[in-house]
């Protein structure tokens, strides 16, 4: 039995081996429409997939980008341990109250007024970007539901509000890519 496979196996070899059959002219076609149209598919599917790539990655840098100005913003708001804001056309200027003093009596009070020099200014020129390849193209800062201080002299101070900032940024590479950011501050 044996035998008969390896005599078998050696005929359908030399059965392959003296047939001089080619490849016909319309399957040699046939393949090579087949390989075009599936290397069309290929190249296709790859492109815009490296084009969707390259746009959730430049969208990406942009939000990475707001996040980090108002995310410096925020943390120098918070470093003044301001009082009161005022604004003088786009700045907003952040003040202290005078230091407390305690009287001859144990009396604690203030004396004085905001202090005049300002603890931090905002503006929408002081955002400037960490990343060379985004650019701000704009920065609007507005405050809402703003609450001043009721005491005589002091109307033009406010102590309690939101101040809403809106970024809008762009990619140096591609300027068609604008994003705007809104975040909004709790005073």
């Amino acid at each position: 039995m044996r035998r008969f496979k390896i005599n078998s196996l050696r005929r359908t070899f030399q059965s392959f081996r003296d047939r001089e059959d080619g490849v016909t002219l319309v399957e040699l076609l046939l393949a090579l429409v087949i390989s075009a149209i599936f290397a069309g598919i290929v190249i296709t599917v790859f492109l815009s997939g490296s084009l969707g790539f390259r746009l959730t990655n430049d969208t990406s840098s942009l939000r990475s980008e707001a996040d980090y100005l108002i995310t410096s913003v925020l943390q120098d708001i918070n470093r003044t341990e301001f009082d009161a804001l005022t604004v003088n056309g786009d700045t907003y200027s952040f003040h202290r109250l005078h230091t407390p003093r305690i009287s001859t009596e144990g009396i604690l009070y203030r004396q004085g007024d905001y202090m005049e020099d300002a603890v931090l200014e905002l503006a929408p020129s002081s955002f400037v970007t960490n990343n060379p390849d985004v650019i701000v193209q704009s920065v609007d800062i507005d405050l809402r539901d703003e609450v001043t201080d009721p005491r005589r002299g002091r109307e033009a101070y406010i102590t309690s509000g939101l101040i809403e900032i809106q970024v809008t940024l762009a990619s140096r590479e591609d300027t068609t890519l604008v994003k705007t950011f809104t975040s909004t501050i709790p005073l």
